[in-house]
């Protein structure tokens, strides 16, 4: 049994027949056998249990979603199987098209809808999330939560807590993640939250991984301590006299001693050879940066570096031809695309997001075929598109992000590195942590022997979500009832419990040593006494200000409303009946404490207030426990507080325009319900329609754009038009501000000349790349492909105009056509 995975007991001799039948069935689709955690992960599927398994990259977590959906189509029920990534749904797409056929298998990413009914629907999280939140379950009885690890992810996390929240209880959760430390925890969430699920811990690989060590000089080294002073001492040896000079002052100062080892990139020639020499090739080769990637590309051209075996020369070409053949849309003469095609023709691979979605197609094949020995790739190469390599070039430990450069975490090197090692073809893989200088020595050692990072919560509430909570649930504490069901709030329970723990022992010992023990009960006790008495002033507060507001609502709307309305502040504030009866019941437990008769309470309560400091830790704590327990909630209410500043909240219901957020899927759904409903949009072509609605599509790499610039020197009335866009935008982000709401607003003319000429019907692709984008192909492509969701997402809404959904429709016709149609798919 591999070392570090306890199998779980399931006694398939309580399996029902025909479920043992079709796993029996299931497994002899495969001519080879199942390790012990899949075979775990399968049992418990078809006893309906549900699942998450937490394995490394390439350990086979695909096998068990394989079975979830045989088994959900031998039973004719159907199944969603969702991912966090339009590439990676494509791709399984694609894959299960091949396994199940095309009748069988429907895809929905935003801006394609193919078989939407079919019995297995790939689709993104997001569309997912959305048809919970309306109670929309069409029949799905299970759901593959693939790269559920996600949940970790800043911008997005939230998805996934929203879909497990809303999920109804029949439906069979297997959830699919990278190895994380807290997989028990969020097991134990989503059982409390959803319905049991049953965690499936496997962190051995396939095939065993070693980490080497790559200096400037190519050579290698264990990750191990008495390395890092080898490596050191090779660095200074390696030194200018000035700079070993410079070297014995900084020395002398302590904690500045690091400071003049430079940076210096490794040549990627010199990992790519020391691979090559013991044949650890194919290698996928990360950078994290995109023009880093293309350099190096360009760099072992110049050299005239080939790594492909001559007689295999026709091979390639054959296969390029193809894909030009399919997709003849591809400008082979622009610079990049000129790249990458010799490239290819070398043996050598570029793969990031600005490259054509039909070229890093062709890289993955090539390399597939073993065809390709290096490709040269970012970081999201690692994220479920499968190319195993034998060995993985770590070409850097730190990564540039919006807020500026950063290390490498764990899991991220362990999700690139998980690509080494071809299970039945490597005995082992290799993964390369090349070292740009001696500070980065002791980080690389951490990295290797580290354990990956436990997910932490990235619930958040956004428009959509809060408007999609009103619109179907109403009541406030229904609503609050759903927000605290979030991984976040369960996280935060367990923070507020060792809070509080640690006040209690914080209190004993400041107790101790200011002699305040008292000789009925603990301190404690006394200060829980004084907590809930707190608690219940704050209650008599709130509800003398209810009472006060819930007067007026009814001097202004006359007897007999019959409801709160949820445009004043007396709807999300709760019932005034319901909290009385709440106040009594709050009454009865503090009278019912005993220290609420003791004699001794008063001298005690003197003496606390006397303690300075443990009347500050008390105070510091109880800020924490409350923020803690309220955080998510008063989150909610910002958004309605914005909601109701533009009257988006009508007598207990969304206005037209608040149903439209409810409707939308974007990073912030108030903006794009501004601009529709501001009347911007009225009487524009198709052309000057999707020009405008780009400029909402999220924050692109780089927003100055001198194309549009030029462009809207000659639309005057565009121009006025984009003006008062810019205003909308300020004006959601001034009163975001005011509410202490820190959703994106994002509005730029990065994409505007591209989109009008192209929707104008310009078919000259390359020269509308380069005269009014200036950008890579990939980012324009997928710029498109949003806004075309974008576009469609408000041509469905039954809240718009007849006339401007007809325009919306004609400008999404254009926009998807040609490459931008060819690479829909891919």
């Amino acid at each position: 049994m591999p070392k570090g995975y306890e199998p779980i007991e399931i006694d398939s001799s309580a399996m029902p027949r025909d479920a043992q039948a079709l796993v029996d069935s299931f497994r002899d689709r495969y001519p080879f056998p199942f390790d012990r955690f899949q075979e775990d992960a399968i049992g418990l599927i078809a006893e309906g249990s549900s699942v998450i398994v937490s394995a490394p990259t390439g350990a086979g977590k695909t096998l068990i979603a394989e079975f979830a959906i045989f088994r959900a189509l031998a039973h004719q029920h159907r199944i969603a199987y969702t991912t966090p990534l339009k590439a990676l749904s494509n791709q399984k797409y694609a894959d299960f098209i091949r396994q199940w056929g095309g009748e069988t298998v429907g895809i929905l990413t935003g801006d394609v809808k193919v078989n939407p009914r079919a019995p297995l629907v790939v689709m993104t999280t997001e569309i997912l999330r959305n048809k919970f939140y309306r109670g929309e379950c069409e029949g799905f009885r299970y759901v593959v939560l693939d790269e559920c690890h996600y949940m970790g992810n800043v911008g997005r996390g939230t998805v996934w807590e929203e879909i497990i929240i809303n999920c109804p209880p029949e439906v069979q959760l297997v959830a699919l993640s990278a190895t994380v430390s807290n997989i028990s925890e969020i097991a134990e969430w989503i059982g409390q939250t959803h319905r049991p699920i049953r965690p499936i811990h496997h962190p051995v690989r396939p095939v065993p991984l070693q980490y080497l060590l790559c200096d400037q000089e190519g050579q290698l080294w264990p990750p191990e301590p008495a390395s890092v002073r080898r490596i050191l001492h090779a660095f200074s040896a390696g030194r200018s006299v000035s700079e070993s000079r410079e070297m014995g002052r900084w020395g002398r100062r302590g904690e500045r001693r690091h400071r003049p080892f430079r940076r210096r990139t490794l040549d990627e020639s010199i990992a790519i050879s020391a691979l090559r020499a013991r044949r650890w090739l194919p290698a996928i080769y990360f950078i994290f940066s995109r023009s880093g990637c293309e350099r190096a590309l360009a760099r072992m051209l110049e050299r005239g570096e080939a790594l492909l075996d001559p007689a295999r020369g026709a091979e390639v070409e054959e296969v390029i031809q193809q894909t030009l053949l399919d997709y003849p849309s591809i400008s082979p003469e622009s610079d990049l695309n000129q790249l990458i095609l010799r490239g290819l023709r070398r043996g050598v691979g570029l793969h990031h997001a600005g490259v054509l979605p039909a070229l890093k197609r062709l890289t993955e094949i090539l390399f597939e075929r073993g065809l390709v020995q290096v490709v040269f790739a970012t970081e999201t190469m690692s994220l479920g598109i499968h190319m195993p390599a034998k060995s993985v070039v770590i070409g850097g430990l730190r990564k540039r992000t919006d807020l500026g450069f950063r290390g490498l975490t764990v899991g991220e090197l362990f999700q690139m590195a998980g690509r080494a090692g071809r299970r039945g073809i490597d005995p082992e893989g290799t993964c390369l942590l090349t070292l740009d200088s001696a500070e980065t020595v002791e980080d690389a050692v951490r990295l290797v022997r580290g354990d990956p990072e436990p997910i932490d919560s990235r619930f958040r509430i956004g428009y959509s979500s809060a408007a999609l909570l009103i619109e179907m649930q109403r009541e406030p504490e229904a609503i609050r009832k759903t927000i605290e069901k979030s991984f976040g709030q369960f996280q935060n329970r367990r923070k507020i419990e060792a809070s509080r723990k640690d006040q209690e022992e914080l209190i004993r010992r400041l107790a101790d040593a200011e002699g305040m023990a008292s000789p009925c009960c603990p301190v404690s006790t006394l200060i829980e006494y004084r907590e809930q008495r707190a608690a219940l002033e704050q209650e008599r507060e709130r509800i003398g200000m209810l009472r006060v507001a819930t007067a007026r609502a009814g001097r202004r709307g006359g007897r007999g409303r019959g409801r709160r309305s949820a445009g004043s502040p007396t709807f999300f504030w709760g019932d005034y009946e319901e909290s009385r009866a709440k106040l009594d019941a709050m009454a009865l437990a503090l009278s019912q404490m005993p220290c609420h008769r003791c004699a001794e309470r008063s001298l005690r309560e003197r003496q606390l207030k006397q303690s300075r400091r443990l009347g500050q830790m008390l105070e510091r704590h109880h800020q924490t426990q409350q923020q803690l327990q309220n955080s998510y909630w008063e989150q909610f209410l910002r958004i309605v507080g914005i909601l109701q500043h533009f009257d988006y909240l009508d007598d207990g219901r969304l206005s037209a325009e608040g149903r439209v957020i409810a409707s939308l899927r974007h990073d912030n759904e108030l903006l794009v319900a501004r601009v529709v409903f501001s009347g911007l949009l009225k009487g524009l072509s198709p052309e000057e329609l999707a020009a405008l609605l780009s400029c909402l599509i999220e924050e692109p790499r780089t927003t100055e754009q001198p194309a549009a610039r030029l462009f809207l020197r000659d639309q005057a009335h565009l121009r006025r038009r984009v003006k008062t866009l810019e205003g909308l935008s300020q004006e959601v982000d001034k009163v975001q501000r005011s509410y202490q709401v820190q959703l994106p607003v994002s509005m730029h003319t990065t994409y505007l000349a591209a989109t009008h000429r192209w929707v104008s019907g310009e078919d000259d692709w390359l020269a509308l790349v380069e005269q009014s984008f200036g950008g890579h192909e990939g980012d324009l492509i997928r710029a498109f492909r949003r806004l075309i969701d974008l576009c469609r997402q408000l041509e469905e809404s039954p809240e718009l105009p007849a006339d401007l959904t007809h325009t919306l429709s004609r400008a999404t016709a254009m926009l998807d056509r040609g490459i931008v149609l060819e690479s829909a798919l891919i």
